[in-house]
């Protein structure tokens, strides 16, 4: 259901601009949030026979993968009838309910494969590589303490873990109800994965920013916050320079140590990345206005660093991949839903040449905007205007209105955001006008 309410906007010269709020009135919405905890058992025999149990469902998970995969028939009911005694009689140590757990699992894969249409392109049967088991009501039971009851191979009775809880997932434990957690094996350590309903608040569209993101400038806004970190680019800079020298020892050695730690490294960049989402998504959504606007990214890529693309040099096309682009707004989506903001996207092209005044099409040298009229703007601020202008224009066909939060992108005017992932940077001083485009009707 869709509320429309008309409301007046004054921005600091005094000028009253109607835009309207749009309340989106529905049934209860929740999105779902996943942490993982560490798991200890009170000793090493329970260790051990919570580690068979997780062994005997991948077993499982396999042999009725191979039963589906022969037979090509994705019914719940159907491999539930031809699987569940014949794995009863193969595995007779396994509870019923691992069983079970493991035919929903596998039913779950092959409809993924069915739906994405390469079922009849698969060659051999899916495999479990690692060991995780998705728990039911059957199999485990909170208790106070910290502590969770486990059901096993051995039967009669559960063994007991514990784990310690940080102060996020504390709150959340304690405010939202838990989903069935997901009990995985990694690095000799078992971990519980356990995701949280939590009710997304009501959205009131009341104004939208625009958000133009870069290589080296991560993210500026029309608001004209610029969110960029020189420490994390020059730990990026070694970072790809180790790679390039494991992957040059791999074609020449090709020895299982240089593969490890070429691993690692791959491992740690991409760490490394997915903390910098998160602290500049954290950043943007401080902004008062509830929609943010990005560019569809999604065909950079795969359009620059082709093979036969000779127009971009070797380096620009390594800068470019190494930039998080879908990540952040990936991140930026769920989190936004938390806190009542919604994120769109827009097609990029010509943001960064036109003049979000509506004047002629200016030039852009490097970071500076040379308007046809001699005003020198900032180029990533000019076309974050631009990014939000092109979101508006695309509603006032629907005729709803959305005012831009936005300030003058004067060049040296922008306010840099430098160290990202400090702790302890403080927030910007937001110089904002609240202007709309609205078309001349």
């Amino acid at each position: 259901m869709l509320k429309e309410k008309y409301h007046f906007l004054k921005n600091k010269q005094g000028i009253f601009l109607v835009g309207a709020v749009l309340v989106y009135m529905s049934a209860k919405i929740t999105s779902h949030l996943t942490y993982n905890i560490k798991l200890q058992t009170e000793s090493a025999k329970e260790h051990d026979l919570l580690l068979k149990t997780l062994l005997i469902h991948q077993k499982i998970w396999d042999h009725i993968s191979k039963d589906t995969f022969k037979h090509k028939n994705i019914d719940k009911k159907i491999m539930h009838d031809r699987t569940y005694h014949k794995c009863r009689k193969l595995f007779p140590k396994a509870p019923s309910q691992v069983i079970i757990r493991a035919k929903d699992a596998v039913y779950a894969a092959y409809k993924s494969i069915k739906s994405n249409k390469r079922l009849n392109s698969l060659k051999e049967p899916c495999k479990q590589h690692n060991l995780a088991i998705r728990l039911d009501k059957r199999l485990y039971t909170f208790c106070k303490n910290n502590t969770i009851q486990l059901s096993t191979i051995r039967k009669g009775k559960r063994i007991i873990c514990s784990y310690n809880p940080y102060p996020k997932f504390a709150e959340l434990f304690s405010k939202y109800s838990a989903c069935d957690p997901l009990i995985f094996y990694k690095d000799n350590q078992f971990w519980l994965s356990v995701s949280f309903e939590v009710p997304e608040p009501t959205y009131v569209a009341n104004s939208c920013i625009g958000v133009d993101l870069g290589i080296r400038r991560f993210a500026v806004t029309s608001e004209g916050v610029s969110l960029t970190d020189k420490d994390f680019l020059r730990q990026k800079r070694i970072l790809r320079y180790q790679k390039r020298t494991l992957q040059s020892k791999i074609k020449t050695q090709n020895s299982h140590s240089t593969r490890r730690k070429l691993k690692r490294l791959k491992r740690r960049e991409r760490n490394k990345n997915k903390n910098l989402c998160h602290h500049i998504t954290n950043q943007i959504l401080q902004t008062g206005s509830n929609t943010i606007v990005l560019e569809n990214l999604s065909s950079l890529k795969r359009k620059n660093l082709k093979k036969d693309n000779y127009n971009k040099s070797k380096s620009s096309k390594n800068r470019l991949s190494q930039v998080p682009f879908g990540m952040i707004r990936d991140i930026l989506t769920y989190k936004a839903l938390l806190v009542g903001k919604r994120v769109k996207t827009v097609n990029p092209a010509y943001t960064s040449q036109n003049d979000h005044r509506g004047l002629e099409r200016g030039e852009r040298k490097g970071c500076r905007y040379y308007a046809s009229d001699g005003v020198v703007f900032d180029a990533d601020w000019n076309a974050s205007i631009n990014i939000a202008r092109k979101y508006t224009l695309k509603q006032e066909i629907n005729k709803i209105y959305h005012p831009i939060s936005f300030s003058s992108p004067l060049d040296g005017a922008l306010h840099f955001l430098g160290r990202v992932l400090s702790t302890t940077q403080s927030s910007p001083i937001k110089r904002q006008t609240q202007l709309s485009f609205i078309a001349v009707r």
